[in-house]
């Protein structure tokens, strides 16, 4: 039990060249939770801290040999110790307590002092030292998340790289097995090709979202504006997400307010923050409910491209973390649907790099409305990724 007190007391070191100054110190914070370590000069006080590490030091300013200056330079400069507060004492001020706060001390008292100010100055130190403790074990810790970060996203990449070439020479032998350049198939072994096929787009998609993850993250994304128009933009969207759409038994509907809405920017970024959202559309909307894509010119300078569903919706709970990387709100519907839950992180990001923004407006089991707003001219020194982006919650 005395070796367990003792661990918990908090060392104090008084370097003090005065025996009386230091003995009436000692005798002052004898009641208190110290172990009181001492020192006469400034090289028996570094020696001390050296082998001690002391939590707090009570420094005279004049001592003999090396100052209390010098001692506390000393200390700061000792980049192997970690972060001790120094309070130190002079009976001359103000210009002592000017010179030795500048040169590293955390507090300064004139001497004499009454016991109960050294013992609240020495206890608001020792509150110091707890903050700065927990920001550095903070910042620690926030490196050692970046770095695993890094790790897996290394990871990430160099698996989806491996995966990637594979899995398009499985399609594309599927696809010469379903065109019967290798001989005619039965009707059942059609079937299985055709889940084959979908199967591994299904698997391309996601390794596809990965990498274009990647190159947002590592700034590698290269844009190429041109003039696009909306309505061979929504073409292909209607070519590519009509299949899926019927499948599921969904109508998809798309509107424009003006045929002739053209906009400067990256076509094929426009596309896949298109292809991921109507998707997600779709994905969540049960049978024979409607999906529509609209777009108009929201004034001189900016498009709107809205995609509404009458879906599941998003509870308001969950509303503010929909953009979050790898954020899945329910287990049993990441399940039944599937995804890694980066595609609305992906749009969020990509629609910020061409200069935009996305806001979106859901209620459960109402649907949700998302909305993708788009500058009409892009211009290259926009930022890679915006952090903010907008969020509009349903009343």
């Amino acid at each position: 039990m005395p070796n367990s007190q003792k661990s918990q007391k908090t060392k104090l070191l008084i370097v003090d060249d005065s025996n009386n100054n230091r003995t009436a110190i000692s005798y002052w914070l004898d009641e208190e939770n110290y172990e009181i370590l001492h020192a006469a000069d400034g090289i028996s006080a570094l020696r001390i801290i050296d082998a001690f590490i002391p939590d707090i030091i009570l420094l005279d300013y004049n001592l003999p040999g090396i100052d209390g200056i010098e001692v506390c330079q000393r200390v700061r400069a000792n980049k192997k110790l970690p972060f001790i507060p120094i309070i130190m004492m002079s009976s001359f001020a103000p210009e002592a307590s000017i010179m030795a706060l500048e040169q590293g001390a955390d507090e300064f008292i004139v001497m004499p002092v009454m016991p109960s100010e050294l013992k609240s100055r020495l206890r608001a130190m020792l509150r110091l030292k707890q903050a700065v403790s927990e920001s550095t074990e903070l910042t620690k810790e926030n490196r050692k998340l970046q770095d695993l970060d890094k790790i897996k996203s290394n990871f990430i990449s160099k698996v989806s790289h491996e995966l990637k070439t594979p899995l398009q020479s499985i399609l594309g032998y599927s696809d010469i097995l379903k065109e019967g350049l290798q001989g005619e198939l039965s009707y059942p072994q059609k079937l299985m090709i055709k889940q084959i096929r979908e199967a591994g787009e299904q698997l391309l998609n996601l390794i596809t979202q990965l990498l274009d993850f990647e190159s947002i993250e590592k700034g590698n994304l290269v844009i190429s504006p041109e003039i696009c128009y909306i309505e061979n933009i929504f073409s292909y969207i209607s070519q590519v997400m009509n299949p899926i759409a019927i499948k599921r038994n969904i109508n998809l509907s798309f509107v424009l307010e003006n045929k002739n809405i053209q906009l400067q920017s990256d076509r094929m970024i426009i596309q896949k923050i298109l292809l991921n959202i109507v998707s997600n559309s779709i994905k969540f909307s049960s049978e024979n409910s409607l999906v529509t894509v609209s777009a108009k010119e929201s004034d001189s300078e900016y498009i709107e491209i809205q995609i509404h569903d009458q879906g599941i919706g998003i509870s308001k709970s969950n509303i503010a973390y929909i953009f979050d990387k790898f954020w899945q709100g329910d287990d049993s519907i990441t399940r039944a649907h599937g995804g890694l839950g980066i595609g609305l992180t992906l749009v969020k990001n990509l629609t910020a790099i061409l200069g935009g923004h996305i806001a979106v407006d859901s209620n459960p089991n109402k649907g949700s409305t998302f909305k993708v707003i788009l500058p009409k001219e892009f211009k290259q020194s926009t930022p890679t990724i915006i952090e903010d982006y907008s969020l509009q919650n349903a009343s």
